[in-house]
């Protein structure tokens, strides 16, 4: 649930006044959740090499974690961003990937934001399916985003909107799309944000205005960084009853542990 109202504030922001309090809310319930797929995808590995087999538990949603790495962004969330991106690669270099999704639908958008993390932290790679790579406009970006001046990348940017306007759509059993309906980021350009943002935190300038109707309020320009939110009661319920179940449960999700796993 908290994948979806986190879509759908993005989606509405344009006519809610608190939305990113409302989003800060959201992706602090997708920050534990997350955390409990990736916990329990490792035991499930583990309980299947003991039973002798190679099965994996795949869960790993891959184009609502890249989603939500935007809106870490978006927020200003740079420690979350961080964890996140390990968290993201972890699960990918452990195959515990949603297979259809990852080999099929080719959500090259969201494979592009991944890799523009490794890119920025350094350490951290995945080996991609072909079609990661095949997208002349995302190749541009990866090799440009940190150019000194925000003017040289405005065309990379302005063909980025253009790509997410063609990549907005409902997906079919044979189509599918990187921003679809299901997720309503038909508007949102969780991607440029996303950019803007690690250009920033690299001191980087960003380019005054995006000239594009994708680039509309609220979303011509990066908003002030969010504080926060503590977890609320039902949040912190959770984290106490899985570590009592689980004594190891913060030591397999540190981020040490992710950073040695994700090779």
């Amino acid at each position: 649930m908290a994948v979806t109202r986190a879509h759908e504030v993005l989606a509405t922001a344009a006519n809610n006044p608190q939305w990113l309090q409302d989003l800060a809310h959201w992706v602090r319930y997708y920050q534990v959740g997350i955390k409990q797929v990736f916990f329990w995808a490792c035991q499930f590995d583990i309980l299947a090499k003991a039973a002798g087999n190679a099965r994996r538990q795949q869960n790993y949603n891959m184009q609502t974690a890249s989603n939500m790495m935007a809106a870490m962004a978006i927020l200003g969330w740079k420690d979350a961003l961080i964890y996140m991106g390990y968290l993201s690669h972890a699960a990918l270099n452990r195959r515990h990937q949603l297979v259809l999704q990852y080999e099929e639908e080719h959500r090259r958008a969201q494979a592009f934001m991944l890799r523009l993390f490794a890119d920025w932290v350094g350490d951290v790679s995945h080996q991609w399916p072909a079609y990661a790579y095949d997208e002349p406009i995302y190749e541009a970006l990866l090799l440009h985003w940190r150019t000194p001046n925000p003017e040289d990348l405005l065309p990379c940017l302005l063909a980025a909107c253009d790509r997410h306007t063609w990549q907005s759509g409902k997906d079919s059993l044979k189509n599918f799309y990187d921003f679809n309906q299901d997720w309503h980021l038909e508007r949102v350009p969780v991607e440029i944000l996303y950019i803007l943002r690690l250009r920033q935190w690299e001191g980087l300038a960003n380019p005054q205005k995006i000239n594009h109707p994708l680039m509309a309020t609220p979303y011509d320009q990066l908003p002030p960084e969010q504080s926060v939110p503590e977890l609320d009661e039902l949040m912190q319920g959770v984290l106490k009853r899985a570590r009592e179940d689980w004594p190891q449960y913060d030591e397999v999700l540190s981020l040490s542990a992710l950073k040695s796993g994700h090779k």
